[in-house]
């Protein structure tokens, strides 16, 4: 795909970037409300459908992006585009939802939050040991491999957690014959299977529409994969929470923020790791400005959850977590251009 793009006009290549961000958005959503049918076709429970596929399907365009990017050996930009939608998602992301509707911090929501940091230290602090004595940190492959393992026991986490909140939904009782139920399986499937398929594709002309995009307007691509890559990734979670928001839902958009959070640093970064030999290299940037954003991000958005004195989150918190988001893009730019 790059050595297709790279001697083309940067106008189609700002072109495929947008177009390929949009593709993959909605190839995303695609892919989860077919693999939603599927499910309920085959009798699974909603609780499980939502803990599962819908929670992993929003992660897609952020996993297939940064997959894509270590797979071609660009750890830099899988690794930004991992930290940079958590940091998007936890900022820009629920501020601008916040200005939409209130959004509620109660306990439920503090005890996920912890959740969080927990992985977020998880993530970060493993890279220390290898950066004594080097320029760079690491993110050793055994780490990717274990954020792979621990994800299917938060998931068993989350399920068991909500099962305790929610009385269990009965199943509906199916009214179509044998024959067209298999009909309606096959074609979920085909559809499943083509929306995979396009997430591959735009994800590949993503990921190389920014490199070219970078070298071209002399921006490192992990600024470029930790802001506007990481910012169109996470479309998906800003058209769901501004949508709950509105209809006053708001705590279903921050637990859609924070689960597709957990997910970005163990399906996404733990995928772009486990395929990575040997790691993938932290770069000081990352400390300076990445890691840094993250923990600033983390403190700012600790203090909404764990303030009794705060019961929501309104336009005033939510200007606050916009203006430290324009804060870490200042970072980027500032440190590409010294």
């Amino acid at each position: 795909m790059y050595q297709i793009l790279v001697n083309l006009n940067i106008l189609i290549i700002l072109l495929v970037l947008g177009l390929s961000l949009f593709v993959l958005s909605k190839a995303a959503d695609f892919f989860v409300n077919n693999a939603v049918k599927l499910s309920e076709i085959l009798g699974l429970p909603e609780l499980i459908i939502g803990a599962t596929i819908v929670s992993l399907g929003t992660t897609l365009p952020e996993l297939s992006a940064s997959v894509t990017a270590a797979i071609q050996g660009n750890g830099d930009f899988a690794l930004g585009n991992a930290v940079g939608s958590v940091i998007t998602n936890t900022s820009l992301i629920l501020g601008i939802s916040a200005l939409f509707g209130n959004i509620p911090v109660d306990k439920k929501t503090s005890h996920k939050f912890s959740i969080l940091i927990a992985v977020v230290i998880l993530l970060i602090l493993p890279t220390i040991p290898y950066k004594i004595g080097n320029e760079s940190g690491l993110i050793p492959q055994w780490l990717g491999l274990i954020f792979i393992l621990l994800l299917p026991v938060y998931i068993y986490y989350l399920i068991s957690q909500e099962k305790k909140d929610k009385a269990n939904d009965s199943a509906e009782s199916s009214t179509n014959t044998e024959k067209s139920k298999n009909i309606t399986i096959l074609i979920a499937i085909v559809k499943i299977f083509t929306a995979a398929f396009v997430i591959a594709f735009s994800a590949a002309a993503l990921v190389a529409s920014a490199e070219i995009l970078a070298e071209r307007i002399h921006v490192p691509d992990l600024v470029i994969s930790a802001t506007l890559v990481a910012f169109g990734t996470s479309v998906p979670e800003l058209s769901t929470c501004i949508v709950a928001a509105k209809q006053n839902h708001g705590g279903l958009a921050i637990g859609n923020i924070i689960g597709a959070n957990i997910l970005n640093i163990l399906f996404v970064t733990g995928a772009s790791v486990a395929l990575t030999p040997g790691g993938i290299p932290v770069t000081q940037v990352f400390y300076k400005i990445h890691f840094l954003g993250l923990f600033i991000v983390m403190t700012v958005f600790s203090f909404f959850a764990y303030n009794k004195k705060i019961n929501d989150i309104s336009k005033k918190q939510g200007i606050i977590l916009i203006l430290v988001y324009i804060l870490y893009l200042a970072g980027n730019l500032l440190n590409s251009t010294l």
